[in-house]
């Protein structure tokens, strides 16, 4: 049986409790305001706990003065004998309040190795994502940011990660409009209003690490420090203030390092050992940040900065950054990698597409200019481009006046990794190689100034 709290009329507070709705409808002002955002759809994340059950009512409040559109999502981990219990809550408060509810279930992987907290956590957050709405609101107070301190200092975190929960992120639509509030301002709100909520039976587990923090450690620090919360949230905000520094210096010493007219960037490592080494390590965070690459471990980190600055810089290095994802160094360069895997063999027809999907995921895209590239009109209208695999043995001639070079050779100076030689698609006319993706085209086929030409980039893949 679903574990409802509701509290009595007798431990109503005395004042109406208007500090937390009045935040809220500041934050929400200002942050509509601030992204030009005219009646968004904001999504709670409602678990039909405490905090959530305060947002959702807190939200719905708003509406009146406020125009947006509110819907509300519970997400159905299954890990409890109570979760249809839970859910069906959820529905039922949304319902009594008019608010648009849908109830996702996952399947929580207990062997993926992170652990059922974070396990869970990734899923509910891709379930949220699947929502078409504008922003995904959470209920993460400072309670929540104080004990996300604790937990990162007790995993060794570095500046961004003791920076805590961002109140607004728009890469992944997530805001948190009471993360300066206190769980006490909840507790009251739900005093004034009696709401009822959910006791999640596993928040009281202290096998849980958050649980254990909130449980054990936080009551003895507030015994010795009683502003100990707001301490802590106040420290996460100068480390997310650090956190903003140091990226903003990595995309300085970026501008130096990271040779961006190569897919993902490249690492030039002459330009990498001109910085101090503190600073070679936030250009490498930076470098594989923007490549939508978790933040490596300070382990990893000085593996990487090693052995890339290994003497031998034409030594071949090969280091997991992610699943099938390497580091490697060709020519004092570092680039990202896909594990090799065997190739697709691609046999396919051009047909004036601007995009082709390749069968090893990577693309080959096609631009029309004015006397640059391959002279497609030259053919007439029955021309095929026909692009292919690499079977050995191609030759091609860059220039006229210039004799025909062997695709290896023209690889070789072109300086094209040895690990992308083998995937780079070719195209050929009438069983001709004609163009080379972001190398050239034959010289029999440039494109002269008065005639239309196509170009040809090839975007590998690395997912």
């Amino acid at each position: 049986m679903v574990n409802l709290k509701k509290l009595s009329k007798n431990n109503l507070a005395k004042k109406k409790n208007t500090s937390l709705s009045s935040r809220l409808k500041l934050f929400v002002e200002s942050f509509f305001q601030q992204h030009h955002l005219a009646r968004p759809t904001l999504l709670v994340a409602y678990s039909g706990g405490l905090d959530s059950s305060v947002l959702l009512h807190a939200l719905h409040q708003l509406q009146s003065k406020i125009p947006f559109h509110l819907h509300a999502m519970h997400v159905h981990h299954g890990l409890s004998d109570n979760a249809n219990d839970w859910a069906s809550f959820c529905d039922k408060t949304c319902a009594d309040l008019g608010v648009l509810f849908e109830s996702y279930q996952i399947s929580v992987d207990g062997n993926s190795g992170l652990g059922t907290e974070a396990a869970a956590r990734a899923e509910r957050y891709q379930a949220l994502n699947t929502a078409a709405v504008d922003f995904i609101c959470l209920a993460h107070h400072q309670d929540d940011q104080a004990e996300t301190l604790l937990l990162q200092l007790a995993r060794g975190a570095g500046v961004k990660g003791l920076a805590g929960m961002a109140q607004v992120d728009l890469e992944r639509r997530l805001i948190r409009p009471f993360l300066h509030c206190s769980r006490a301002d909840l507790l009251a709100y739900a005093e004034q209003y009696r709401l009822q909520w959910i006791d999640d039976e596993s928040n009281a587990n202290t096998a849980y690490d958050r649980n254990f923090i909130r449980h054990v450690l936080m009551p003895v620090f507030n015994q010795r420090y009683t502003s100990i919360t707001n301490t802590l949230a106040r420290s996460a905000t100068h480390m997310a203030e650090a956190s903003e520094l140091l990226n903003d210096l990595a995309e300085l010493d970026a501008e130096h390092v990271v040779d961006v007219a190569q897919q993902y960037g490249a690492i030039q490592l002459e330009q990498l050992v001109l910085l101090s080494q503190a600073r070679q390590g936030n250009v490498i965070r930076f470098w594989l940040a923007s490549n939508r690459l978790q933040t490596p471990s300070a382990a990893l980190l000085t593996q990487i900065l090693q052995q890339l600055k290994s003497e031998k810089l034409d030594a071949s290095i090969q280091i997991k950054v992610a699943d099938n994802l390497h580091v490697m160094r060709y020519k004092k360069r570092a680039y990202l990698v896909n594990e090799p895997e065997n190739m697709p063999p691609i046999n396919l027809i051009w047909q004036g597409e601007k995009v082709m999907i390749l069968p090893n995921r990577s693309r080959l895209l096609f631009t029309k200019k004015k006397g640059e590239g391959f002279a497609y009109q030259r053919g007439g209208s029955n021309i095929e481009l026909r692009i292919k695999n690499r079977e050995g043995g191609e030759s091609f001639r860059p220039a006229l006046g210039r004799p025909r070079r062997g695709l290896k050779a023209i690889m070789q100076s072109s300086q094209i990794p040895p690990w992308l030689r083998v995937q780079l698609p070719l195209i050929f006319m009438n069983d001709s190689l004609v163009i080379i993706p972001d190398i050239g085209v034959d010289a029999e086929m440039q494109a002269e100034s008065h005639e239309m030409g196509l170009t040809v980039s090839w975007m590998h893949a690395i997912e």
